[in-house]
């Protein structure tokens, strides 16, 4: 999350008039944008390197149950997706009126892959009594997912505060991996 958040912020920093409260995140790897292929190849890409990592660790630290493997391939989805979604960025601005291929590929991975991103949370918060002591977790991870969504259906580009409403979105879903994180590594110093 670190890493996403120092990569936008200094991408946001050097791009002439950039709004993180008004424009998507991905405007900042768009064609045409000035530093987009450098943050699509060491921020974006990167960030979803290090969740894969994550993905992995956690597939080695949780039971084998059904909703944690479900959980845990709905991150991978998420994680792909917005990987891809750095491979096919939008186009200047992200608000054309012809959209490029690229641009349609962007959008048409981007989504499902925020939706994956909820499911994740919601499977895996559901399964966690199998191995948490505590309802801390599940509790949290349905506020979490309850959170993303009303963001998700308020991801309007004509809204004034897409940005920032993008932004809770990913700091709700990051916020939460980082947490089952730490519940995890709590587990492990228990056994």
């Amino acid at each position: 999350m670190l890493w996403l958040t120092g990569s936008v912020a200094i991408a946001g920093h050097f791009y002439p008039d950039y709004s993180h409260i008004a424009q998507f995140i991905s405007e900042l790897g768009a064609t045409g944008s000035p530093y987009g292929f450098y943050l699509n190849y060491l921020g974006f890409i990167p960030t979803e390197l290090f969740m894969l990592g994550f993905v992995v660790v956690s597939y080695s630290a949780l039971p084998r149950t059904k909703l944690n493997i479900i959980g845990l391939i709905f991150i991978t989805v998420y994680v792909v997706s917005l990987c891809a979604a750095a491979f096919f960025p939008c186009d200047f601005e992200c608000r054309p009126d012809k959209p490029t291929l690229s641009h349609i590929v962007h959008m048409a991975i981007t989504l499902p892959g925020y939706i994956c991103g909820i499911l994740a949370v919601v499977c895996i918060s559901s399964g966690s009594h199998s191995w948490s002591k505590s309802n801390l977790l599940k509790v949290v991870g349905y506020t979490a997912s309850v959170l993303a969504v009303i963001a998700f259906f308020n991801l309007n580009p004509s809204s004034e505060i897409v940005g920032l409403i993008q932004r809770l979105f990913e700091l709700t879903l990051y916020s939460w991996f980082i947490f089952m994180g730490y519940c995890l590594s709590k587990k492990a110093q228990m056994n």
